[in-house]
């Protein structure tokens, strides 16, 4: 058996896809050995599905939480017999004490890098170039271009999903996510409402994301534009994948989907308000961040007590007039006959597509 990695992380679903860039560092850096990744299940069995690792273990199991905060030994190699086989370990977590180190070295692991990108220590600017450094890695300058690539029974899944939604595969899709993790980072439904209206308009599709928290924020949305939309709710994440690459574009704010729309190459607009689009945003060419003025809410408890939202404030012209540029971006490289991607300085080029007629006709 090749000699494994195994990779802690807790967070969520965001915070796991802002970290991938770093994994994908760390396969550079050690192509041949087999990657193990501890994490919450949502985001570990697509990354599993996806082969950005080969093998997922639940951060949930009793079995895991005991090794790494109580007093338990690790699951026997019977249940995981890469274990006798793993050379290094990389959490990206709290570890003052240096406890969940020692036990992992323990373990016969010899290398073992423990850090949270959230230490006051990490100077990087980004999230994920924060992600690198804490465990040592360079995180400035040229990457590994942050993308996922999914296997193409997902892709079938969100075309199935689409057509059952009413959605016809040969007409542009937009597909508009109007929740996030908090009320506190989305924009006014209203706002959503009339993009959508100008969007449909144009003969554009649209279609709505409803995430587990996200009931009201979408009803709010379909009560503003006074007409019937396909929703798509109650997905697992790899079918919402499989319509994300379907999309024209992708509107959203910051989120866990809007990350993984930036993974995925999808042309994408991320509203950003009281979080830091220089910290946050996904990167690359193929998004467009729009934002209000700099938030000034000194502590999150200000900013969720905020009524102004000054920081939210974007329009509808704004949106309509990213999805331009967006659409003016794939036009050009299929008038280049360009099948795959863009020659870009950013690391993360830009997905051509061949989606037709434009999205906003002028």
């Amino acid at each position: 058996m090749r000699k494994a990695v195994l990779v802690i992380h807790p967070g969520a679903l965001g915070d796991v896809l802002l970290a991938v860039p770093a994994l994908q560092r760390l396969r550079a850096d050690y192509p041949n050995h087999r990657y193990v990744l501890a994490s919450h299940e949502l985001v570990g069995r697509f990354l599993l599905e996806c082969n950005v690792v080969e093998e997922w273990i639940s951060f949930e199991s009793i079995a895991i939480r005991n090794f790494l905060f109580g007093e338990e030994s690790f699951p026997s190699s019977e249940k995981c017999p890469w274990i006798q086989h793993c050379e290094f370990a990389i959490g990206w977590l709290k570890d003052d004490d240096g406890l969940i180190a020692n036990r992992l070295k323990m373990m016969g692991i010899s290398h073992v890098r423990i850090g949270s990108p959230f230490d006051p220590n990490v100077t990087a600017t980004h999230q994920s170039d924060r992600f690198c450094e804490a465990i040592g890695e360079q995180g400035h300058g040229p990457a590994v271009v942050p993308r996922i690539r999914i296997p193409s029974v997902f892709k079938r899944s969100g075309e199935v999903c689409l057509t059952k939604r009413g959605i016809a595969l040969d007409r542009p899709m937009v597909m508009i996510h109007p929740g996030s993790g908090s009320r506190a980072k989305c924009t006014r439904p209203e706002v959503l409402a009339s993009v959508i209206d100008k969007l449909q308009n144009a003969g554009t599709q649209c279609l709505l994301l409803e995430g587990p928290a996200d009931q009201e924020a979408v009803k709010a949305v379909i009560g503003r534009t006074g007409r019937p939309l396909p929703v798509l709710r109650d997905a697992d994440l790899t079918t919402v994948a499989g319509v994300l690459l379907r999309a024209r574009v992708y509107i959203g704010h910051d989120s866990g989907i809007t990350h993984l729309a930036g993974l995925l190459g999808v042309p994408t607009v991320a509203l950003f308000g009281p979080t830091d689009p220089a910290r946050w945003a996904p990167k690359g060419p193929h998004v467009i961040v729009l934002r209000g003025v700099p938030c000034e809410c000194p502590s999150w408890e200000h900013v969720t007590a905020c009524s102004e939202k000054i920081c939210l404030a974007i329009s509808p012209k704004q949106i309509l007039d990213a999805c331009r540029k967006h659409d003016h971006l794939i036009t050009k490289s299929q008038d280049h006959g360009s099948d795959s991607t863009l020659s870009l300085s950013d690391p993360c080029a830009k997905v051509a597509r061949s989606f037709s007629p434009s999205l906003l006709r002028t």
